[in-house]
């Protein structure tokens, strides 16, 4: 292990070694981690993803395909900018004049900003909770009788106004022949398995601005099927209905030191408006810890920079 600039712990792995090890083991975060079903017996089922062991290798693996993945999103893959970014990235070098103030304005919205503060950036963890999310809900195998539509990439930014997740299923035999779920992130950074203030701030949140969120959504720049354009139309009309449609989800990040007993359990209470069976959802993902692994990530963006 090394220490960054912030003083922060991060892994001596350099961003070709992480992606060899990446390769090997599958290419996807999802490859480096297991999944346990829990809370069946409650309202608000939840899943636990921890990451299948502490090695430096696979974390390093980990944080790289976050990171590559955050800048193929934010650059749409252009070569001058994201093969420009990766080269440099792979081979340890700067990028200089016009290429670096390019590649810069791509990354610096979360990842600048969190190397001008100091240690502990809540932002940073944030940001990186959010792609694993969308990361792990990307690469689940899939449902045919439940086809992923549409599932959008987190904001540029952690702070951004809007909601943090949004995935809309095609399932035939239901009412609409849609549903879908809106996500809140959260992180948890604390040592006690007592997530339970991040889950339920993020449950009292999707029950006071989920309508809003979804009031915010464009879909006009979208390339959409009839069926499925009528039905994210009504995405705020569905929430306010608390038709079958409409379920809600929230996701919490946080040490693998971290991992509650019990979670979920009181999602009902705080997130009463919704009650059809399957309208609650949750997620606990577990890093051994959050904030270092964030930094690692940090570590890749911003190596040729």
């Amino acid at each position: 292990m090394v220490w960054d600039e912030q003083g922060v712990r991060v892994a001596d792995v350099s961003p070709a070694q992480a992606l060899a090890r990446a390769t090997a083991v599958g290419g996807r975060v999802a490859d480096l981690v297991r999944r346990e079903p829990r809370g069946d017996d409650q309202t608000c089922s939840w899943e636990l993803v921890v990451t299948l062991n502490g090695s430096p290798e696979d974390r390093a693996a980990a944080g790289w395909i976050i990171a590559d993945e955050i800048m193929r999103e934010r650059t749409g893959g252009r070569p001058r900018s994201y093969g420009k970014w990766r080269e440099a990235t792979l081979n340890g070098v700067k990028l200089t004049g016009k290429d670096h103030v390019l590649v810069e304005h791509f990354a610096k919205p979360v990842f600048e900003a969190a190397a001008a503060k100091k240690k502990h950036n809540h932002g940073l963890a944030g940001y990186v909770g959010e792609w694993l999310w969308y990361l792990l809900t990307r690469d689940l195998p899939e449902d045919p009788a439940r086809a992923v539509e549409i599932l959008g990439p987190p904001k540029a930014a952690v702070n951004d106004g809007g909601g943090d997740g949004l995935i809309v299923y095609r399932e035939d035999g239901t009412a609409r022949g849609f549903s879908f779920r809106l996500w809140e992130m959260k992180k948890y950074t604390g040592k006690a398995n007592r997530p339970d203030g991040a889950i339920y701030k993020g449950w009292t949140q999707l029950s006071t601005k989920g309508a809003t969120y979804l009031g915010m959504l464009s879909w006009g720049d979208k390339l959409l099927a009839d069926d499925t354009r009528e039905f994210v139309g009504s995405l705020s009309e569905q929430w306010v209905d608390e038709e079958e449609s409409a379920g809600g989800g929230v996701s919490v990040a946080l040490n693998t030191t971290a991992i509650p007993a019990k979670a979920f359990h009181l999602a009902h209470e705080h997130f009463t408006t919704h009650k059809h069976p399957g309208a609650l959802q949750g997620l606990v993902v577990a890093i051994d810890d959050l904030e270092s692994f964030a930094h690692e990530v940090r570590k890749y963006v911003w190596t040729a920079l």
